[in-house]
């Protein structure tokens, strides 16, 4: 029996090793834990370096992982789960962090219920952990360079249209020049302006998104009166409105109404909130402008602005706000709208000023019955 025991050991001790896993045993009521040879071998520590107490062993713990590895632990020797898991970081001997899985049972308690024993294992994940890592790494730079095609496929096709129209146009004027009346000249000029602001409005997208997103674009906040800068947007969205034959209508905003907002963003970003309420409309369709006072702290003003256009599908719901996507408007056109213009960057865009002013924008659509989108901002006394 007693060679069959020591035979027993002896392969139990080679599974251990071949394993690469480390085995302790816990008496949680005195706050001793045995660990096997193993256990301290993978972290660098000689059989005897420390007593076998379980603060020794949770100082080692990387303090982000201490507390939840605790609950998770507790939460086993309480009976409120079938058994232990964790997976966690432990300081080595040469003071780097690696990270372990850890996972036990209770084996013994006492009539009260209370655990006596539990016993468990440790797996070394390091390894496996850096090389998902790296994966991850791998994903996102694929996926970086994926939305870099992406972007320069769509602006040099977004740019050739209105450069197509300005040489056209121009191109015209110089074949008619003395033959052409008037007004047709100032028909092609119109037609070219208008390529050329709109050319250069996809710039300033490109430039602004870029520099949000290297930190660079600065914001001053202040109090600004929402009638004015409501009424000014409407001021600069005139003309694509009177050209749809759409209405927009205003519910009337206290004189007081203020946020605290930078003064040209907040106009931007109305303006492009009208312009796309216009732009994806249906013509002789209408915008509705309202604004209601929320209490809270800090209180908040909400503007809801509601079209009449045909909505937006629900599948396309999840990628309101992505840079460069156009919701599939590239290829569609809205029954009875306006040939669409853009690279996507004005929602994407518009959500990251909105937010660095301390407010948020929500979007609801419903396929064929129009879309609300809610800008909420800090009010300003």
């Amino acid at each position: 029996m007693q060679n069959d025991l020591k035979a027993l050991e002896q392969r139990w001790g080679m599974a251990l090793q071949s394993a690469s896993f480390g085995v302790w045993d816990l008496d949680p009521i005195a706050h001793q834990v045995h660990y096997s040879p193993e256990w301290k071998k993978m972290l660098g520590y000689p059989h005897d370096d420390a007593p076998d107490s379980t603060s020794v062993w949770r100082s080692r713990v990387h303090p982000d992982d201490l507390e939840p590895m605790k609950a998770a632990l507790d939460a086993h020797l309480q009976g409120q789960t079938p058994a232990y898991s964790a997976e966690f970081r432990l300081r080595t001997a040469a003071g780097a962090y690696r990270w372990m899985l850890s996972r036990g049972r209770v084996v013994q308690r006492d009539e009260a219920g209370r655990a006596l024993r539990v016993v468990g294992t440790l797996t070394d994940l390091t390894d496996r952990r850096e090389l998902e890592a790296l994966r991850a790494e791998h994903e996102r730079t694929m996926a970086t360079q994926k939305a870099k095609d992406e972007f320069l496929s769509r602006m040099s096709h977004e740019l050739r249209t209105p450069l197509n129209a300005v040489l056209g146009f121009a191109q015209l004027l110089r074949g008619q020049l003395g033959q052409a009346d008037l007004a047709t000249q100032r028909r092609q000029l119109v037609h070219i302006e208008q390529a050329g602001w709109q050319l250069l409005s996809m710039v300033n997208d490109v430039l602004d998104l870029t520099r949000a997103e290297t930190g660079q674009l600065g914001l001053q906040l202040q109090a600004v009166p929402l009638a004015p800068a409501w009424a000014e947007a409407c001021c600069a969205q005139a003309a694509l409105a009177d050209e749809r034959g759409l209405a927009v209508h205003t519910a009337e905003l206290p004189a007081g109404a203020q946020v605290w907002a930078d003064a040209e963003r907040l106009q931007q970003v109305l303006g492009q909130l009208l312009h796309n309420a216009l732009k994806h409309n249906r013509n002789g369709g209408s915008v509705h402008l309202s604004a209601s006072l929320e209490a809270g702290s800090p209180p908040r003003w909400r503007l809801r602005l509601q079209d009449t256009g045909p909505g937006i599908p629900a599948a396309q719901m999840p990628h309101l706000f992505e840079p460069f996507n156009r919701l599939g408007r590239a290829t569609n056109r809205s029954a009875g709208g306006a040939s669409p213009e853009g690279v996507g960057l004005g929602l994407a865009l518009s959500r990251w000023l909105v937010q660095q002013m301390g407010g948020e924008i929500e979007l609801a659509s419903v396929e064929g019955q129009g879309t609300t989108v809610q800008l909420l901002l800090p009010a300003a006394p």
